[in-house]
């Protein structure tokens, strides 16, 4: 699914996390430096998480406390935020691939071994006939 950018959609729950964060900083009146200097957390990862751009975060361990820093600070429920973050990297996440769609190895030997061994057959051989 592609947005209006071009650009892979990101999980709805994320969307729905940013938005909470979003808004409850502008309710606050609160810039995004003022809620900087109150979490220790740069301005880049916090219009990463207001953008609803968790992967930017670094691991998604990182992008969970930096949003749980956020909305303690300004004094909000986490446990929603932090349930959607995971959700959606939950749904980011590659699926393993199953042992039908791995391709069986080759049971030819490889070109290096085998004229090698062509060729010490070849040494060996000279001298003693």
């Amino acid at each position: 699914m592609l947005s209006e950018n071009g650009a892979a959609s990101w999980p709805e729950s994320w969307a729905v996390a940013a938005a909470a964060l979003r808004d409850r900083r502008e309710a606050l009146g609160w810039s995004l430096e003022q809620l900087a200097d109150r979490t220790c957390i740069g301005c880049n990862h916090l219009i990463a998480l207001e953008s609803a751009r968790f992967d930017r975060c670094g691991a998604p361990v990182y992008a969970i406390g930096f949003a749980r820093a956020a909305a303690r600070a300004m004094e909000m429920a986490e446990a929603p935020i932090l349930v959607a973050i995971r959700d959606g990297h939950a749904a980011r996440r590659p699926v393993a691939p199953t042992a039908a769609s791995i391709p069986r190895r080759r049971r030819i030997p490889n070109l290096g071994i085998a004229s090698t061994a062509a060729r010490l057959g070849a040494l060996l051989s000279d001298g003693r006939a």
